[in-house]
Formats: structure tokens, C-alpha cells, sequence
């Protein structure tokens, strides 16, 4: 008779490579990612996988090969839809290249950052990615624990480091362009969160900006700096809109100071964009949902979370010191584009 109550052996590696009739290199190959192998052979190895229940014995591999295959990412804030699409994006990455991803957040404080980047280095993880509230690093900071390291959601070459990030500055102009060349406004103030950079150089979308503005022959609007958040676009909205010299458009430096300061237009019985017209910057899903829908400047997450994964394990071309991509901008019913507008009445009567 069966004794139920013993445990059942765990499978090994041996027993996924006869299941699956190849080598117990092939499957060595399949899980590490070391040498590629057919499509064939490898979706017979991840049946086997699935059909023994066989769990590779990770401590046992990183003891082996000296690698943890595991990434750490370390993000202002995860609650901010922005930064919860990129971790999300790096970690889908990650996982396609055989490796798990530790997700920390610094809550924008620089010493916590630093604290993360030698803590992450003393736990083994194979490679570190930051979005850095320093957007740089202190030096030695992760060279000292000899830890690949890149920065993300960067606006300037970090030493020390690959970065990589959008062109901010040609994204803004992009963003402004369309809302004076197109919809002809005059007066276009500018809402950004106030910065943690400790060499307080001016914010790329601000340059952007007010240079597109001067090229136009316009003097820029007010700026009003504010906290990253809907909070923090809804004060500033009570502080930009209630004064003389109200803008007729605004760009927002991102998407959740866009809503916020949507509710504050809408607060100061504004109509969004017939009286003020609005463009944020980021592109996250949550513009689409707001009332109107946000214009937006996105930013391509995807690829750049693949960049960095490729800089991170040396798996893509060369790391430059900054990799910048181009945004694109999403047309929306807030800058005045694709309103949704009701049908004027019918002057038809009843059909008979």
C-alpha cells in the first residue's frame, strides 16, 4: 500500500532532460539562457518542467556559476503609475533573459537611495537599475561592490554609469510647438515638481520650454513648482489660475500633476480646453481616463526598459553614457484635439 504521508522526491535535472529526450546540457542551456538552443528543444524542456514540477535549485547554480540571476530596481515610487509602468516593463524584460527582479522604492530621498545601492550589491544581485533621485550616483557607490549598474529616467550623462532616458528638452518644445503653431495660444504657463538634483541644473522640459516660447516670439508664461502628484498639480492650479495674468495653456511635467491641475481648472469653473488647454508629460494609461482626456507626451517605456536590461546584462550594443529616445505625443481632447463634441439637434421632424 501507498504511504501517503511520505514526501514525494523532487524531481531532478537528469529526470527533465529524459522526459524531454535531450541532454542535461540542453537543459542547463534552457534555464540559463547560456547558448541558445532550437524552439523545439526548448519547449520540450519547459514541458517537462511543467509536467514534473522540477524547481531549479537556484542557491545551488549561483554557488556554481558565482551569478544569483537576480536584478535589483530601484524607483522614487511605485504608487506612481509612471514608475509601477516601468517596473512592471524591466521586469517582464528581465524575466524573458532567465532572471527575477528586486523592486525597491528610495521615496525620493537620496540618502535612502544610496543605502539601497550598497545594500542591493551586499545581497549578490548580478546587475542594479535606478531611476535616481540624485540623477547620479555617489561615486563608488556601486563600483565599490562591483555591481553593473544603470540609470534610468535620466536627463544628463551620469558618470560612472550608462544611462538612459528620454530627450526631454525636444519632447517639451514638441508639446509647446503644438500648442502655440496649432491652436494658437499666447500665454503658456508651466507646472514641473520641484527637483532633487544637488547641482540644481535647470529641468530639460523648462528649457524646452522657454525656448520655444522665446523662438516664437512669446515671452514664457508663469511656472509654478509643485510636488509630483495629483495633489500637487491641483495647489498649484489654485495658485496659477486665481492671480492676474492667467495662462490659456499649460504644459504639466507630468501626467498626475496633468490631473491634478485639471481639477483645479475645473474647480475655478474653467472649460477645459475652450479657456485653458492642457498637455502633461509621460503618457502613463491613467492620462486616457481623465475628464477631458489628457494630451500627453509619452514616453516609450518598453524600449527603454529593454535598453536597460540589454546595458545592464552586456546583452545589446555598447552602453553609451546616455541613450536618449524620442517621445511621442499623444493627441487628446485636453490641448483641443479629437473633442468629442455632441451632433447639433436634428431640424428634421418624426419619421411617418
Amino acid at each position: 500500500m501507498l504511504d501517503r504521508s511520505l514526501p514525494r522526491k523532487a524531481p531532478t535535472r537528469n529526470q527533465v532532460a529524459e522526459h524531454a529526450q535531450v541532454s542535461t546540457a540542453v537543459v542547463s542551456y534552457v534555464l540559463t539562457g547560456a547558448k541558445r538552443v532550437s524552439p523545439e528543444k526548448e519547449r520540450r524542456v519547459h514541458e517537462a518542467i511543467k509536467e514534473l514540477g522540477y524547481v531549479p535549485n537556484t542557491a545551488a547554480r549561483a554557488l556554481r556559476t558565482g551569478r544569483t540571476h537576480v536584478l535589483a530596481l530601484l524607483i522614487p515610487d511605485s504608487s506612481n503609475p509612471y514608475f509601477a509602468e516601468f517596473a512592471l516593463q524591466i521586469e517582464t524584460a528581465a524575466a524573458e533573459r532567465g532572471y527575477a527582479l528586486l523592486i525597491a522604492n528610495t521615496h525620493d530621498d537620496a540618502e535612502n537611495e544610496e543605502r539601497l545601492v550598497t545594500e542591493m550589491g551586499s545581497r549578490g544581485v548580478d546587475g542594479l537599475i535606478i531611476a535616481s533621485v540624485l540623477q547620479g550616483l555617489r561615486p563608488g557607490s556601486s563600483s565599490d561592490a562591483q555591481v553593473p549598474t544603470v540609470v534610468i529616467d535620466a536627463f544628463h550623462p551620469i558618470e560612472g554609469a550608462p544611462s538612459i532616458g528620454v530627450d526631454a528638452i525636444g519632447s517639451a518644445a514638441e508639446a509647446v510647438r503644438h500648442l502655440v503653431e496649432v491652436h494658437g495660444r499666447r500665454r503658456v504657463g508651466l507646472v514641473l515638481g520641484a527637483s532633487s538634483d544637488p547641482d540644481q541644473r535647470t529641468d530639460p522640459r523648462e528649457i524646452g520650454w522657454e525656448r520655444t516660447l522665446r523662438d516664437a516670439g512669446l515671452e514664457p508664461g508663469p511656472i509654478e513648482i509643485t510636488a509630483w502628484s495629483r495633489e500637487g498639480g491641483l495647489e498649484a492650479a489654485a495658485r496659477l489660475l486665481s492671480g492676474p495674468g492667467r495662462p490659456d495653456a499649460v504644459f504639466a511635467g507630468s501626467d498626475l500633476i496633468g490631473i491634478g491641475f485639471l481639477r483645479g481648472a475645473a474647480d475655478h469653473g474653467l472649460r477645459i480646453p475652450e479657456d485653458l488647454a492642457v498637455i502633461s508629460y509621460d503618457g502613463t494609461s491613467e492620462s486616457a481616463f481623465s475628464v477631458p482626456r489628457l494630451t500627453t507626451l509619452q514616453q516609450p517605456v518598453r524600449a527603454m526598459a529593454r535598453a536597460a536590461i540589454d546595458a545592464v546584462l552586456h546583452t545589446g550594443p555598447p552602453p553609451k553614457s546616455i541613450t536618449t529616445f524620442p517621445g511621442e505625443l499623444i493627441l487628446r481632447e485636453s490641448c483641443g484635439c479629437g473633442a468629442h463634441r455632441a451632433p447639433a439637434p436634428s431640424t428634421k421632424g418624426p419619421p411617418t
